[in-house]
């Protein structure tokens, strides 16, 4: 019986995301069901193996031996205590969550983690989400970026200088492949597809050593996703070939993964309240006097732009 569970716990071992019964029943064929199941009990009783919950699926993951050294010098509620700040991972848990977890008294989980911090077995984080909050989670794991705030963030300050020089860049670059260069005031036809995408605009941004920050497509869209809102900048779905069957562009919504292209809108940095001035888009400018039907005293134009 000591050669089955040296084997079932080999596996285990091996397969760090868990496994089931159904693959210990595959794994040994030599073995009954009822046999495997009397071995993964005895090993979950030493400690040799931990239950894990995926859904509605129970599996079972094999503890290290030195992982089983260390959890052997813990009390049961700092045990209990360090496997919930296990399972939080990057994202780590709140003193709060803890306590509504565990059931233990607020005491004794504050005791717990000075034991856990004292033995380098934990940390303590801050969340640029909830800077009051201090998060805790595995001393060798690196926080999220939705706790660290990603590359936008500098000692828990969003970092406005840095998002605005890169995108500067990224509107600089996409406003030189936005319109013809012969002609910088025409356009190029509507199934054009030179304008760039994210992961182009990432490697321009890498490629030139713009910042020694590493960003991912995603940061870029993100960038992009503010050029948007800014109005500097609009996406433009790439045309499929319509022989191929592909339909012209794609649809946002059935087509979530669209490589989207970026272009350049011209913004008119020179406009002034003056511009909105209803004369420049009045229809009968051209009959508009000091005297007659149409003056600018007469103006309802001018009325409801005054009193807007």
């Amino acid at each position: 019986m000591a050669e089955l569970e040296a084997k079932i716990y080999e596996h285990a071992l091996k397969n760090s995301n868990g496994i089931d019964n159904d693959y210990l029943n595959d794994a040994l064929p030599e073995h009954t069901l009822e046999d495997i199941v009397n071995g993964v009990n005895r090993l979950l009783q030493s400690g040799q193996l931990e239950l894990l919950q995926v859904g509605r699926t129970i599996l079972y993951r094999g503890v290290h031996r030195s992982e089983m050294e260390r959890m052997s010098e813990l009390t049961s509620d700092e045990r209990l205590v360090y496997k919930h700040i296990e399972n939080s991972g990057g994202e780590g848990i709140w003193v709060r969550t803890l306590k509504q977890k565990t059931n233990l008294l607020q005491g004794v989980i504050t005791r717990c983690l000075k034991v856990l911090e004292q033995r380098a077995l934990i940390k303590s984080v801050k969340s640029v989400k909830h800077p009051t909050r201090k998060l805790y989670m595995l001393i060798n794991v690196d926080p999220s970026s939705d706790v660290t705030g990603g590359p936008w963030y500098t000692d828990q300050e969003m970092d406005s200088d840095f998002i605005d020089q890169l995108a500067r860049q990224c509107y600089q670059f996409i406003y030189a492949h936005s319109f013809p260069r012969h002609n910088t005031k025409a356009v190029y036809s509507a199934n054009h597809t030179g304008y760039p995408t994210s992961s182009q605009i990432k490697r321009f941004i890498h490629e030139n050593r713009i910042t020694n920050v590493d960003l991912s497509t995603a940061n870029i869209e993100e960038l992009l996703a503010m050029l948007v809102y800014d109005g500097k900048v609009e996406r433009v779905a790439p045309v499929f070939d319509m022989g191929a069957g592909g339909g012209g562009r794609p649809d946002a919504a059935s087509n979530p993964r669209t490589d989207w292209m970026y272009r350049a809108l011209r913004v008119n940095v020179r406009d002034s309240p003056l511009t909105d001035i209803p004369c420049g888009r009045c229809p009968v400018f051209d009959r508009c006097s000091d005297s007659g039907a149409i003056t600018p005293a007469k103006c309802e134009y001018f009325k409801k732009w005054l009193a807007f």
